[in-house]
């Protein structure tokens, strides 16, 4: 049942955009919005718990286990049953008692009876399998959560993927208007005959880089947003909303828990392995439903019964009533029993080792993910430190330029190497605060998602 939260499919695709160069430049003007001005985390995950059709799948999954439940509730009362008819005879026959007389009659014939069966006993069977029908409705439960679990980091990784490629569109247009005034300078000073048309050129290609990479960047942001209005479950429109916007490195002051904190948490949270305890629970029940088969099964019977026959001579009429215990036991199967019990105890141990896989898998992710999230955090102290000393070094190197003391050559690797820096440092934002993300999905911590 929990295979469904593989219907949350997006996240590995989305990864690639973390890797894709800076480049970019300011997208349209977004058209309408999907709540207010801005389109906030919290709200693009609320959303998406209201729309996505796998959470929908997985709801319909929990009504569905618990329709099964009310089955195996009802096997514990009797059932109560009614039938009649009404038939047409026609009768030619020569009784045994007068072989010298033929009897011919056209006889109606009218029926009716009442039946009432009640399981008394079947080996706890029924008990066990009402068992496993309430783990069933867990396990469902669980698998919602955990599709939920997922669905939130994927949500998070398209809307953290579209914050970076607007941020690579600002990054792209200050460097297109940087270029521009340049060449705009040096076009004023070509014309006065103290710049080159060389030194002209270079500003004026590099303008052209800057909108070239403003296409891919708005089309990266485009992508972005595709993917964050399907799992939100808009379909068929496009999500075009304003984006709020990703906070600046001092605004960053989540703290990065140990490995032994989250494994505890994960080990008591995370659905999916819950759902493997459930669905072990009730494989187990299963198991003891099967051992119930070697053991009688004991019911009470009772019933009324009416008959009246019309044509005949004289009126037939007949009344009964019985009520009474039965008991039937299977003594050989030829083995049935016994393939279904080792089949059930099979189907438990699978699940058992599963859980042992799962595990070891939830301890994988969370050692990969703190790691993770030290390095992305130490990564975006460093990379802003790096943005900042290399916006300084461009200011002073413009400076220097516009007085005749610099090269156009060490101008231009100057804003290379700011742009570079903006883009490394809006990169490693973004990743910080995926790896964030990705610490409270595999803790299996998702309450606060849906606020």
């Amino acid at each position: 049942m929990y295979d469904n939260c593989n219907s949350i499919r997006k996240i590995v695709p989305l990864l690639f955009l973390l890797f894709l160069p800076v480049q970019g430049l300011k997208a349209s003007e977004p058209p309408e919005t999907v709540s207010g001005k801005h389109l906030t985390i919290e709200k693009a995950k609320q959303t998406a718990l209201e729309n996505n059709p796998g959470i929908q799948q997985a709801l319909a999954r929990i009504r569905s286990a618990r329709a099964i439940l009310g089955q195996a509730y009802a096997s514990w009362f009797p059932t109560i049953s009614a039938g009649g008819g009404y038939f047409y005879r026609h009768v030619d026959m020569q009784p045994d008692w007068q072989p010298d007389m033929r009897v011919k009659e056209d006889i109606t014939e009218t029926t009716g009876n009442l039946k009432l069966n009640w399981l008394l006993f079947n080996g706890f069977a029924r008990r066990a399998e009402t068992l496993a029908a309430k783990y069933g409705v867990e396990q469902a439960k669980q698998t919602h959560a955990n599709t939920q679990r997922l669905l939130m980091e994927s949500v998070a990784t398209a809307y953290y993927q579209a914050q970076l490629a607007r941020e690579n569109i600002r990054i792209a247009e200050k460097n297109a208007e940087f270029n521009r005034a340049l060449e705009k300078n040096a076009t004023i000073r070509r014309e006065v005959g103290t710049a080159s048309r060389s030194e002209m050129l270079n500003f004026s290609i590099r303008t052209v880089q800057a909108e070239s990479d403003s296409i891919d960047a708005s089309r990266n942001f485009t992508i972005a947003c595709t993917v964050l209005g399907e799992l939100m479950g808009l379909s068929g429109t496009e999500l075009t909303t304003e984006l709020s916007r990703s906070p600046d490195h001092g605004e960053i002051t989540d703290t990065i828990p140990s490995y032994g904190q989250l494994i505890a948490v994960a080990l008591k949270n995370r659905p999916d392995l819950l759902a493997i305890d459930a669905g072990i629970a009730a494989a187990e029940q299963r198991k003891n439903a099967a051992k119930g088969s070697w053991l009688p099964s004991i019911g009470l019977s009772a019933g009324l019964n009416y008959t009246r026959q019309e044509g005949a001579d004289p009126l037939q009429v007949e009344r009964d009533r019985y009520a009474g215990i039965t008991a039937s036991w299977d003594i050989f199967t030829g083995g049935r029993r016994s393939a279904e019990f080792q089949g059930k105890k099979a189907e438990m141990f699978a699940l058992e080792e599963e859980k042992r896989l799962k595990i070891l898998s939830i301890q994988s992710g969370i050692r990969q993910a703190v790691a993770n999230a030290v390095a992305a955090r130490k990564q975006l102290q460093r990379q802003e430190k790096a943005r900042k000393m290399t916006q300084q070094v461009r200011h002073d190197i413009e400076l220097l330029y516009r007085t005749g003391s610099a090269t156009l050559t060490r101008l231009n690797e100057a804003q290379t190497d700011l742009v570079r820096a903006e883009g490394l440092a809006a990169s490693s934002r973004a990743q910080y605060l995926l790896a964030l993300e990705k610490l409270r999905s595999e803790s299996g911590l998702i309450a606060e998602s849906s606020d």
